[in-house]
Parts: C-alpha cells; structure tokens; sequence
C-alpha cells in the first residue's frame, strides 16, 4: 500500500485540479459538471486508502504495543474513543464549501476557507484531532506560498501577427500530384480587324509554353511539456493555432518572394515574363501606381484587379495631400476626397478600385499590382496539419510533447505580364 504522505499528496493534487476547473471563466457549466463529475470518484477512492492506512498505521500500533508486553499499550478505553475522523478527500468533497462550488458551476463562486479537520502530519503518525486547519496544510516542507493554487486568469495574451491574405486575392485549387504541368502563354498578339466579305481573315496568335511546377513543403514544429499542457487546459489548442499562423505567413512570403532555390517556391516577382516595372520617381505614389495598371491593361489584355504594398507603403499612400494639406482618400474625419462622411483612410482597402494587401511580407519601397483572378493561382497538396506526439527522439524520457504544422503548395502563374511592379515608393 503507498505511504500515507503519497496518499495525501495525490489527494492534494486532484483538490488543486478541481478548484482549477470551478474557477475557469472559458469552460461553460455543462463542461464544468462534467469535469467534476470525472474527479469525484477518483477523491472518494483515495479518501477510503486514506482512511485504510490510518487505520492500519493505528493498529499496527496497538499489536506492536501488546507484542512488547503491554508497556506501550495507547488502545483507548471504551468512554474515551478518538471520535471518527473522516479522510481528507471525503472532508474536501463534504465541505459547505465543495457543495456551493458544485452548485455554482458555471458562474465564480468563492467557496471560503475548507475546514479539515484530523490530518495526518507527513512528519510522523501522531493524529491531530479536531485540528481547526484554514488555508494552510500541515505537510512538511509546504507553505501558503505552493499549496494555495495560483489564480489563473483565462486566455493567453498573443504576440500579434498580421493576418496573411495575398492567397486571397487569387482561386485556390488542390492536386493529387506532387508536380503540377500547366500552359503558361508567353506572347499574346490581336489581330482581329474589320473583314470584308469573302476575305481572308486576320489570324491572331497566342504561345505557350509548358511548365512543370513543384509542389513544395513549408512546415515548422516546437516542443512543450506535459506540465504546461495539462496545467492550463487551453495551451493546447493556441499552440495549434499559433504554428497554422506560422505557416500561413511563410506562405504569404513564398508566394510573393519565393526564390524558387531548393525547396522554395517561385514567387510572383520572381516570375520572367512580367510587365515592365514603373519607377515612381517624381510622380505621387498615386500616379506611379495607375501608369503601371495601364502597362498591364496593355501588355496582358487583362484588368488588374489587386495591389500588395508593405504597411509603411500603403501609408505613405494614404496620407497622400494636395496643396491645401487634404488627404486624397478621405482624412480621418472626412470621407472621399474634400467631402464629409465615414474616414476613408479608417474605412478604405482600395486603391484606384483594386483591392489592396497590406503585408511585411512585401518588399518595402515596392509594390506589387496585378490581375491575380485570371493570371495566378494557388494549388495546394494538402491543407495545414497540426500533428502532436510525445515519441520523438528522448521526448518520451523528458515528458515533452513535439508539434508539428505543415502544409504542401504550389504556385501556377498563367500569364506573367498580368503582374508588375512600382519601385521607388
């Protein structure tokens, strides 16, 4: 049988963990009273090994007495019975105090200090009957300081990170192959004309040329301890959620800027065939920026229909002002330019009509304007996995638990004169 000093450590535990779920302002009552209800059987079991070792430990005494003769007999005379005593967690779940939190579940309850009465000093077997115990265990080496359970406020604060959305801006399709094979056209000339009758008609031309795109992996893992995660119930989840994120904004950057050296993706800047850039130059950001819509209208026959700026670009570009110190898209306290209504910087995610991606991901002093709908897509493998085990390398030994996100994409870039740049911003 365990020692009675483990026993009461356990119990102490299971008390600590059930405060920690009548105290937790995420869980509703439902989960709550389900949590609880899974405790309350494991509370009486060790209540009642409790109870068998105190009284094994008293009766071992009482033989030890009358096996040496009597001289340390201590059994009590019939008048003068110890009264019953009740183990530590049938005290705990019996308390005014145990009830009401029961009761109160799913709204916070402040049950009082639990009075327990007739605990077994882990110093040494002497019983501390009708001992008035608040606040405080007698167990040796423990204070308020590490018995009382902290206060745990609900949620994490997050480190921030912007939300990626360049993926957005252009359809989303999935392949069964770790290769996509597209047409990507090269040139493009119109030569459609008026015709007379019975005349020959012009002929257009359109080349393509045949691409084989990668599919590429991006992934990332980290490591926590058992501890941490059963602590703090949602610790789980928010790692989950964080290393998606993760992912997600190596995506926006591959997407944009992806090199395409080893395992990296071609990114759209990193494409031949794009339209020529626009130099801002002494023009306004405004300005630069609609030269070069009209460059890809010209040279890829389509309507530019997005623009991804970094935030200290898009900035710049917003508080824009004439001569008279007006913001050309509405000032915080205006709307469209020079009139009253909802602020357009405050409100505004457009630019000349097309929408705009404000994102770190893009090369500052750059921006990036295209007809991402029809000249671009993303082809994804397999969606973001979050994959956990404790089996990795000496995780098992160390109680860790490793995390793994990943995902499988790739890039098809139909048209590169469908994207251009501004420099100079």
């Amino acid at each position: 049988m365990p020692a009675i000093a483990d026993l009461k450590h356990n119990m102490r535990e299971l008390a600590l963990k059930a405060h920690a779920v009548v105290l937790d302002e995420k869980m509703t009552g439902a989960e709550k009273r389900e949590a609880l209800d899974k405790y309350d059987p494991e509370i009486k079991a060790l209540s009642e090994e409790i109870k068998n070792a105190e009284y094994l430990a008293e009766q071992g005494k009482s033989l030890s007495a009358i096996i040496n003769g009597g001289a340390n007999d201590t059994t009590p005379e019939p008048d003068k019975a110890p009264p019953s005593i009740k183990g530590l967690g049938e005290q705990f779940t019996e308390s005014e105090g145990f009830q009401k939190a029961l009761k109160a579940v799913g709204s916070r309850v402040d049950t009082g200090p639990i009075e327990l009465k007739g605990l077994m000093s882990t110093t040494g077997l002497k019983m501390l009957t009708e001992a008035s115990l608040k606040a405080t265990l007698l167990e040796s080496g423990l204070s308020s300081a590490n018995v009382i359970a902290p206060d745990y406020q609900p949620g994490i604060l997050p480190i921030l990170f912007e939300r990626p959305v360049v993926a957005d801006l252009m359809p989303n399709s999935t392949t069964n192959s770790n290769t996509v094979r597209y047409a990507v056209e090269s040139t493009a000339t119109n030569a459609a004309a008026p015709t007379a009758e019975g005349a020959a008609k012009p002929a257009s031309t359109l080349n393509f040329n045949v691409v084989d795109e990668p599919i590429r992996k991006i992934a990332t893992t980290i490591k926590n301890s058992d501890e941490i995660l059963q602590d703090i119930p949602q610790m789980q989840s928010y790692v989950g959620g964080r290393l998606v994120l993760f992912v997600r904004l190596d995506e926006e950057a591959e997407i944009i800027g992806g090199d395409g050296t080893g395992v990296h993706l071609v990114g759209l800047l990193n494409r031949s065939g794009l339209t020529a850039a626009q130099a801002k130059s002494t023009d306004s950001v405004a300005i630069a920026v609609h030269k070069e819509i009209t460059k890809i209208r010209v040279a890829s026959f389509l309507e530019p229909d997005g623009i991804v700026l970094h935030p200290n670009d898009w900035e710049g570009a917003l508080l824009e002002q004439d001569a008279n110190g007006q913001f050309y898209g509405g000032g915080p306290f205006s709307g469209a330019y020079g009139t009253p209504g909802t602020p357009g910087a405050l409100a505004m995610r457009t630019y000349w009509g097309l929408r705009v991606v404000s994102t770190t991901a893009m090369t500052q002093n750059t921006g990036l304007i295209g007809a991402f709908q029809l000249g671009a897509e993303v082809v994804r493998r397999t969606g973001i996995t979050v994959e956990v085990t404790n089996s990795n390398e000496d995780d098992f030994l160390k109680n860790l638990v490793a995390f793994r996100a990943e995902e499988r994409l790739g890039l098809k870039v139909y048209r590169p004169s469908a994207f251009g740049t501004v420099t100079g911003i």
